[in-house]
């Protein structure tokens, strides 16, 4: 499936009826046609058939019966990764819901919720958190804080926040949300596990390392008190994240030993042909990559990309991923042809599948540019590094860590250059930046500390030698 514009027409300034909600599906139904999107085409024939159906049976609101069948549809293709069509529909849906029903009616609630998740998906993550924050509110004053649904949407809201590298927002609603869960369903309930993992990731993105590894060991200790099997799900994930935790810290061989566990266990219950054991294998080579083990994460993540091909296919963003990470891996070894190979095709399928504005395919191009100017391409470097900056800048935000990682790229391409006065410029918005929003003593922090005193050094320099010939 290829990223294009929305098929959706304008509403002509009316608001939706039954009517132009049918008149819609079929527009959508005939440009997925068009498209060979079959599957897809079929579903809302399938949708709108049954709803005729329902409705034939003296059902008294067909209006109601439509957009349940149609909502349907969404839930199916964000669980089938369709987010394209997720979202095509889910804003028709949404739309007509809130025409019809009004934005404090179940339904449209929870069309909203299904849209926040295609957003999300297709990397909109400015719409995702406006549409979670008003149904956040929404259902804060409907139901209460403590209903289910109500906490259900203040999870999704720190977890978009966390996309937009809003780490601190993040943090706080997940500290809130934890002791919401924990008061209204005890501290064993799935649901207020799961936010506390969150508010550990949430330390751990703004360099509070010891305290998400407090959290974690807790969490692992507890478990493992209660005797809960080695097995289970959520144990294996805590260790995934405190190994996660001591790799940011440095901390190899504590990481190392927690992800072998892990993926030994994930492979002696599920195999090589599961979604997790990849993820646990993809972590582990990240821990050789930051040793210099070249050799083991390469073996490693060519059987990921091998398996990931065959059991999610090869335009899978987990695929396309552990294909990134491998050219990562070639380009740490000088093998620069390969990197870009594998870089440029990754970028390509993103693009396709996922749309140039997507954060994963944004990571992607910034990479290829790092290996671009490594393999002495400086001007297709140049180019690319800022485009994804300025994609960067206008999808996740200024203050991103993606966004201020390619900011301190495209500054190293132009210290190359020799234009100091931009690379210096740069190097200073990032160590702000950095600072701001991670803290002084965070080690992103540090290294652009470093890569300001180097541009300073220089400039400092020049200007000597300039003094020395006037």
């Amino acid at each position: 499936m290829v990223a294009i514009p929305h098929c959706l027409k304008s509403m002509d300034n009316l608001p939706p009826t039954l009517d132009s909600l049918q008149r819609r599906v079929t527009e959508l139904t005939a440009a997925y046609h068009s498209r060979g999107w079959t599957t897809e085409a079929t579903d809302l024939e399938t949708a709108i058939e049954t709803a005729g159906k329902r409705i034939l049976a003296d059902t008294p609101d067909p209006a109601t019966i439509t957009l349940e069948e149609l909502s349907g549809c969404v839930r199916k293709w964000l669980c089938a990764n369709s987010w394209i069509v997720a979202e095509d529909l889910g804003i028709l849906v949404l739309q007509t819901c809130e025409s019809l029903k009004g934005e404090r009616d179940p339904m449209t609630m929870t069309a909203m919720n299904n849209l926040v998740a295609a957003h999300l998906q297709r990397g909109q993550l400015d719409q995702a958190a406006a549409l979670s924050l008003r149904v956040t509110n929404l259902r804060q004053n409907l139901l209460g804080e403590t209903h289910p649904q109500t906490l259900a949407s203040m999870t999704n809201l720190a977890s978009t926040y966390r996309r937009q590298g809003r780490w601190e927002e993040a943090q706080k609603l997940d500290a809130h949300t934890v002791k919401l869960k924990t008061t209204a369903h005890g501290p064993w309930h799935s649901s207020t596990l799961t936010s506390i993992s969150n508010l550990a990731n949430s330390y751990a993105q703004v360099g509070r390392y010891e305290e998400a590894a407090s959290i974690i060991r807790q969490l692992i200790d507890d478990a493992e008190k209660h005797g809960i099997p080695q097995t289970n799900p959520s144990l294996l994930n805590w260790k995934l994240t405190l190994a996660s935790t001591y790799r940011d810290q440095g901390q190899f061989g504590p990481a190392e030993k927690l992800e072998r566990d892990v993926v030994a266990i994930s492979l002696n219950e599920s195999g090589t042909h599961n979604s997790f054991t990849l993820t646990c294998m993809a972590n582990l080579a990240s821990t050789y990559r930051e040793q210099g083990r070249w050799v083991e994460a390469e073996r490693l993540e060519k059987e990921v990309v091998a398996n990931s091909e065959k059991i999610l296919g090869e335009t899978h963003p987990q695929t396309l991923k552990s294909i990134g990470n491998l050219a990562s891996t070639y380009r740490s070894q000088g093998r620069l042809e390969e990197a870009t190979k594998l870089g440029k095709k990754v970028t390509a399928v993103m693009t396709e599948v996922l749309g140039e504005r997507h954060a994963d395919t944004l990571v992607a191009m910034a990479d290829l540019a790092v290996t671009y100017q490594m393999n002495h391409q400086p001007h297709d470097a140049e180019v690319l590094a800022a485009r994804s900056l300025h994609l960067m800048k206008e999808t996740i935000g200024e203050n991103h860590p993606h966004t201020l990682s390619a900011m301190a790229n495209l500054g190293y391409i132009y210290q190359s250059q020799s234009k100091w006065d931009i690379a210096g410029g740069m190097a200073e918005t990032v160590h702000a930046r950095r600072e701001q929003t991670i803290g002084k003593d965070h080690p992103d922090t540090l290294a652009a500390l470093e890569d300001l005193r180097r541009v300073a050094w220089v400039e400092a320099a020049d200007q000597n030698a300039q003094s020395t010939l006037n």
